[in-house]
Parts: structure tokens; C-alpha cells; sequence
């Protein structure tokens, strides 16, 4: 529905499907706020800040009330402050406020992520924010790190665009030709 440009649909529907599950359950819990957090970036991508602002809040303080409660290696739904944190960034990139993200991703400690899934997507909204705030060597830092924890998302169209932005920026970042080249933006 986002991609296709009904966002205030989307999101009606995921914080409806959100208010269906049961809040008194860390199982659902977890699926609840990984819903508002989908939500939120879909409001972002409608240029909602208010709803998409509320629903990160929103999504941060379910983290909070059953974080604790979740024995580990129960499920696979990854709802954690940390993953919070990196919706925040997205969230603040696609609003067009990516100044307001560096702070959230200075804290943010990515190397402790469990999956090398996670670790790699929270690189990849850790580039794109560089990237729309124009610094070309900290959104190449990032696009490397992503290559270190997944290799095969770098490869990706959507960062590969990223990476060809950099190589043809007006500004030159030392390394980026070779890494264009490495991940499949240029050929060598």
C-alpha cells in the first residue's frame, strides 16, 4: 500500500491490525511494535511527522512495558529499543530531517545487534542518512559496513544507486571507485 502511494491507508490498517493483538502478551508485544514501527515509517514515506513521530513513541514504549519479560530465543521478531532506534533514523531520513538522526545513531550501538540481518539494514539507514545530509566518507564508512555484515545487500539496486551517487558526486571519496566496482555499481 505504501509503495503504491495510499499511505494513510497502510497506516490505519497496520495500527488497527497493532490494536487487534493482545497488549498483555510479550509474544504479541513484540509483533505490536514491530506494526507501529512499520506504520511509522509509513507515515514518514506520506510525510506525516506528527503520526509517524507518535508512533515511534508509541513503539518505544511497548519496548519498554514487555521488553524484560521476553525470555530470549522465544521468536524471531526483532523489537528492540536498538531496532527502534534504527526505525528513528529511517523515519527522521524520509521525513527530510536527517540532522535530527545523528544523534540517535551516535547512540546507537550496532555492533551488538543479534542477526547480521539486523546489523546490515541498521547500516543501511545509518548511509542513507549520511548520504541525504552529504557526507560522502561517513555514507561510504557505513555502505562498508554493510558489505562486512551482508555482502549481498550492498549489491542490492537501491544501494547500489546510493553508491553511484557517491561515485559521481562533485565531491570525490577517496575509495568509492573501488567499491563501486567491488559491489556491482560500475564495472571495473
Amino acid at each position: 500500500m505504501r509503495r503504491s502511494g495510499r499511505c494513510p491507508a497502510a497506516v490505519r490498517f497496520l495500527t488497527q491490525e497493532a490494536g487487534d493483538l493482545d497488549a498483555g502478551q510479550a509474544q504479541t508485544g513484540a509483533v505490536r511494535t514491530t506494526l507501529m514501527l512499520t506504520a511509522a515509517y509509513t507515515a514518514a514515506y506520506g510525510r506525516d511527522r506528527t503520526a509517524a513521530l507518535e508512533l515511534l513513541d508509541a513503539a518505544e514504549e511497548e519496548t519498554d512495558r514487555w521488553q524484560a519479560a521476553v525470555p530470549s530465543g522465544l521468536f524471531t521478531v526483532d523489537a528492540t529499543r536498538a531496532q527502534v532506534d534504527v526505525y528513528r533514523i529511517g523515519v527522521l531520513t524520509a521525513l527530510g530531517t536527517p540532522d535530527e538522526g545523528v544523534a540517535v545513531a551516535a547512540r546507537l550501538d550496532i555492533d551488538r545487534m543479534v542477526t547480521a540481518e539486523r546489523r546490515a539494514r541498521a547500516w543501511t539507514d545509518t548511509a542513507r542518512m549520511w548520504h541525504a545530509l552529504g557526507d560522502g566518507r561517513q555514507t561510504l564508512a557505513a555502505l562498508r559496513r554493510v558489505e562486512h555484515e551482508a555482502p549481498q545487500e550492498v549489491r542490492r539496486p537501491a544501494l547500489r544507486a546510493l553508491t553511484s551517487d557517491l561515485l559521481y558526486a562533485s565531491a570525490r571519496v577517496p575509495g568509492v571507485r573501488e567499491f563501486a566496482a567491488r559491489t556491482g555499481s560500475i564495472t571495473a
